[in-house]
Formats: C-alpha cells, sequence, structure tokens
C-alpha cells in the first residue's frame, strides 16, 4: 500500500498503527529498534524535531520501507548523481 505522507504527525500515527498490529508495546519497539520509550512516544504523537535517523531505525524494525518521488524536471546529470549515491 502506497500512502503520501504530510507531515511527521502522520508518518509517526502510521508507525503506531503498524506497531500495535505486530503486537508491540512502544517500550518493546524502542528496544528492538534501539530508541527510548520517550523517543517512541513523540514520535507517535508527532513531534516535529525528532531525529531523522532514529525515525529510519523505528520504520525498519516494524517493517516500514519509504520512497521518495523526485521532481519530473531533472536534469540528466542530477538524475545520473542521484543514482550513485
Amino acid at each position: 500500500m502506497r500512502i503520501k505522507i504530510q507531515d511527521t504527525k502522520q508518518l509517526g500515527a502510521i508507525a503506531k498503527h503498524v506497531r500495535q498490529s505486530q503486537s508491540l508495546d512502544q517500550e518493546t519497539a524502542g528496544l528492538l529498534s534501539g530508541n527510548g520509550l520517550t523517543f517512541i512516544s513523540q514520535f507517535e504523537n508527532g513531534k516535529e524535531s525528532v531525529e531523522i535517523a532514529r525515525v529510519f531505525k523505528l520504520l525498519t524494525q516494524l517493517g516500514i520501507e519509504l520512497e521518495i518521488k523526485l521532481p519530473p524536471n531533472l536534469t540528466d546529470k542530477a538524475l545520473d548523481k542521484i543514482k550513485h549515491i
């Protein structure tokens, strides 16, 4: 399923529902992803200043993959550089 993410609050809410569907409490999800309970709670409640690396660790642990859609007007040079990152 693809969902267009608009903000941190929406992404946190999605992570929360996925976590709950896996019967994980916040503490366990935090331990499995190398994060603490406070971080999980803040992220799930939409805190805008969460550290992105920690978000990626949690999403990976939950099995959530993120994709980005690049603007269609990128030059071939820019696309080539992006492909080699």
